[in-house]
């Protein structure tokens, strides 16, 4: 039971899913699928480079998310609207390794485009991995002492 005179917060969960880990199921299956793979990883090489201009010219979350919408917003429409072509017109099968990279970004497309939507978004959670992955070799030193 809340105490009187205490202001009471609020905590909601936005869920925001890693653009890498996305792009990474395009760069496993770009030898099998050269071309495809190709267009895709190039439109979110160019969305990630937009993050960089952002990062470089000190925008603030404000400016960037504005920046990103009008920069980022049309390459990852346009990359929506030809995975579900692609699809549409059968030229790749769903169950193909191509397919289930296209799936999977078509179906998690809202919270993989967050960035586009709420101030502050990361693209991908790298940052989180690497300090994790430091945790587990700094973990595994002490093991072996």
């Amino acid at each position: 039971m809340p105490s009187p005179g205490i202001p009471q917060r609020s905590f909601f969960t936005i869920l925001a899913n890693c653009l890498a880990h996305a792009r990474r199921n395009f760069v496993d299956m770009a030898e099998s699928f050269p071309d495809e793979c190709r267009y895709v990883i190039e439109r979110l090489g160019n969305v990630y480079k937009n993050d960089a201009t952002a990062r470089e010219e000190k925008m603030t979350p404000r400016e960037r998310l504005m920046y990103h919408q009008s920069e980022s917003g049309p390459l990852m429409r346009e990359l929506q609207e030809w995975m579900t072509t692609q699809f549409e017109e059968k030229k790749t099968e769903p169950n193909s390794g191509l397919g289930k990279a296209f799936s999977y970004m078509l179906k998690h497309w809202e919270p993989l485009t967050l960035f586009l939507r709420v101030e502050g978004t990361p693209l991908d959670n790298n940052v989180c991995e690497q300090a994790l992955k430091r945790a587990i070799l700094h973990r595994k030193k002490l093991t072996l002492l």
